[in-house]
């Protein structure tokens, strides 16, 4: 005659071990599907959260047509927020003019007065286009600027290759266009 079977137990069966997948058995030499799949996750997540920054620090680098297109975007972001700023604190500003390839875009404020720098360092080289030398005006009172400006973004180097133009309109609109090769 036959023995009969042994019965399951509980251990076997994964009834006191939570859901079989992730049972932990003693004599194991590897992970579960559910685990690695867990750790892949995180991973993801984790790379999702840490690209913006490594990004920007990629391209960052100065020299470079993609920094330049990045620090012109920073830019534009700053015209945006200083003329907003300008708006709600009902305050004077003037573009000042600068000549040739500068490192920087300034402000002068008025009421009370002083002095706000955009530095690019080195990441790009900006110039001033515009038909007038006059200084670029906002009145709070009408939101206006006068007259319109554009400026353009430019690669360092010796060819001082154009890759991004901002332009800030009369009704202060201010419109970022990049150029590919």
């Amino acid at each position: 005659m036959k023995e009969p079977a042994e019965p399951i137990s509980a251990r076997k069966r994964g009834t006191r071990f939570g859901f079989p997948l992730f049972w932990a058995f003693s004599g194991r030499k590897g992970h579960s599907l559910a685990e690695v799949l867990a750790v892949f996750a995180i991973l993801a997540i984790l790379s999702a959260m840490a690209y913006p920054a490594v990004g920007g620090l990629l391209s960052s680098r100065a020299g470079t047509q993609e920094a330049a297109r990045a620090e012109a975007r920073n830019v534009a972001r700053w015209i945006e927020r200083t003329l907003q700023k300008a708006c709600l604190h009902h305050r004077a500003l003037n573009f000042k003019y600068l000549v040739g390839y500068q490192e920087k875009v300034m402000i002068l404020w008025f009421n009370p007065a002083g002095y706000e720098t955009y530095g690019t360092n080195g990441r790009c080289l900006v110039r001033f286009m515009s038909t007038s030398t006059q200084d670029r005006c906002y009145s709070p009172m009408w939101h206006t600027m006068t007259p319109a400006f554009t400026l353009s973004f430019h690669v360092p180097g010796k060819l001082k290759q154009k890759v991004a133009e901002i332009a800030v309109s009369g009704y202060c609109s201010v419109s970022l266009t990049e150029f590919f090769p």
